[in-house]
This record gives structure tokens, C-alpha cells and sequence, in this order.
């Protein structure tokens, strides 16, 4: 007769990754990369995040000059980007990046500049937009 026997190690497994989900064009000599990123805090506590980085084409490479990081604080914002994972993003939320985050942080690739603080909520608010859209 066979027989399972369960054990419990008691401690909580947090395995962090990184994972590129998406690369758009949105207009020529730029692209945008989307990435997923499941961080472990100290006390193996799953911390989700969305990376969008930003690339201009300059002497025919594309270089990285803006990240932006959205760290999910609310249960739906780590439901929905931990869903990316598994499911890809969904058509609004690409349409979302390309017409409401990519304006935003273009400026920043153009002229250099380090956004304010409110430039800065505005972008935040927009990422947390698309994510939800």
C-alpha cells in the first residue's frame, strides 16, 4: 500500500527573476523595453515591479537613456503584473504604454533632463494606468 507523508520546512521561498516581455517601436529611433521583475525583501517577501526602459538611436545603436520603475504596492497592481508573466500583456496595456507612458518619458530621452517630483507622480500614475488598463 503506498503511503505520501508531507513535511514543512516552515520557512517562506521567495525565487526572484527578471523577465523581458515585451520590446515597441513606437516611432523611428526609439523603442522601449517592458520587463517584469520579482525581487525578494529580506524576509523572502515577493516585491513586484514593471521596468520601462527607453532607447534612442544614436550613431546607429540604441543606447538606454530612461528607466522608469513601478514598484506594485496595492494587491491588483501585483495581481495584474504578475499575471504579465504567465499571460504576455494584454492589447490595452500595450496601447497604454505606447500612447500614455512613451509621451511622458520621451522628453527625458531628448533633452537629458531629470524629471521633477510632480513630472515624476504624473509618469508613476501612467504606468499604474497601463498596467490596469
Amino acid at each position: 500500500m503506498a503511503s505520501a507523508t508531507t513535511i514543512t520546512t516552515g520557512q517562506k521561498k521567495c525565487t526572484p527573476f527578471l523577465l523581458r516581455v515585451m520590446v515597441f517601436s513606437p516611432e523611428s529611433g526609439y523603442k522601449f523595453s517592458i520587463e517584469i521583475q520579482k525581487a525578494c525583501s529580506d524576509k523572502s517577501e515577493a516585491i513586484w515591479k514593471l521596468l520601462f526602459d527607453l532607447s534612442k538611436k544614436i550613431d546607429g545603436e540604441f543606447v538606454e537613456l530612461v528607466s522608469v520603475e513601478f514598484v506594485a504596492g496595492d494587491p491588483n497592481d501585483i495581481s495584474k503584473i504578475s499575471a504579465i508573466t504567465d499571460e504576455g500583456m494584454k492589447r490595452a496595456q500595450v496601447r497604454a504604454f505606447r500612447d500614455d507612458v512613451y509621451p511622458l518619458v520621451k522628453p527625458f530621452a531628448d533633452n537629458g533632463k531629470k524629471p521633477t517630483a510632480a513630472e515624476k507622480k504624473t509618469i508613476d500614475s501612467a504606468v499604474k494606468q497601463a498596467i490596469n488598463a
